[in-house]
């Protein structure tokens, strides 16, 4: 049996993940509310899987993860980093990168499914499914699809994932912020960014991304009950498009007209 370690200052809800992963059948899981309560239990209680909050006082999860990482007896050791809306975001992790991150507000079925989904995937070799990838975008075993916007638009990525009929979570990381847009089977469910939900946040998040040469993407599947329960969009998904397309040719056409001060 897997051996799982969660990390959150919010003792809610850490027992909360933690109760849900024992009903999920994780029969070991460890709970701290502190980094450095972690790395003392880590030398006698080596995890197959840490899940950490970023936003942990002491030492926050993209440290932790780098001292993990960095550590040659915590090799093999899969880490998962969880984003609340509002945590910062770190400026470069590059050798030192977490399994996943998953950010967001989530229901805890998804952070459950995202938990038993690595520890599959560590357990089992990878086997190509012989899809194509979206244009722009590099397959990954561990992370689905993930690419820059400077390749591949916004709307092109999400009208690749609707064709798919893709289920998961789709990250987009802008010099503005985060955004997150949920998909079930093809059809844009929920959406998160800066502190909007719904089709305001997707439109929201569309328009910054326009022209955005050094943003990021990253599509991480999800099992559907990991998203059955966030439904705020209803509209179809070229409907939106259109509309931000109206909105970005709007906002064009005022910049031409609007006076230089």
């Amino acid at each position: 049996m897997p051996r799982v370690m969660l990390i959150d200052p919010d003792r809610t809800a850490l027992a909360a993940l933690q109760g849900a992963l024992t009903r999920d059948g994780f029969a070991d899981v460890l709970a701290v509310t502190s980094g450095s309560f972690a790395l003392t239990m880590l030398e006698r209680n080596r995890p197959d899987l840490i899940v950490s909050r970023v936003g942990v006082p002491d030492i926050d999860g993209y440290e932790l993860c780098s001292i993990v990482r960095k550590d040659p007896l915590m090799t093999g050791v899969l880490f998962l980093l969880l984003a609340s809306p509002g945590d910062e975001t770190a400026a470069t992790m590059p050798e030192n990168k977490p399994d996943q991150t998953l950010a967001g507000d989530l229901p805890l079925t998804a952070i459950v499914s995202e938990v038993a989904n690595l520890l599959g995937r560590a357990a089992q070799p990878a086997v190509a499914t012989g899809e194509p990838a979206a244009p722009g975008a590099q397959p990954d075993g561990a992370h689905g699809l993930r690419g820059s916007l400077a390749v591949m638009e916004l709307p092109d990525i999400t009208q690749a994932i609707a064709l798919g009929n893709k289920t998961g979570q789709l990250v987009v990381s802008l010099s503005a912020g985060r955004g997150t847009v949920f998909f079930d089977h093809g059809r844009v469910v929920h959406a998160e960014f800066f502190g909007l939900i719904g089709e305001t946040a997707f439109a929201a998040l569309l328009v910054a991304a326009h022209g955005e040469a050094t943003g990021s993407f990253a599509f991480n599947p999800l099992e559907a009950a990991a998203v059955a329960g966030a439904k705020t969009i209803h509209r179809d998904l070229k409907q939106i498009l259109l509309s931000a397309a109206a909105e970005i040719d709007e906002g064009r056409a005022d910049a031409a007209v609007a006076p230089i001060s």
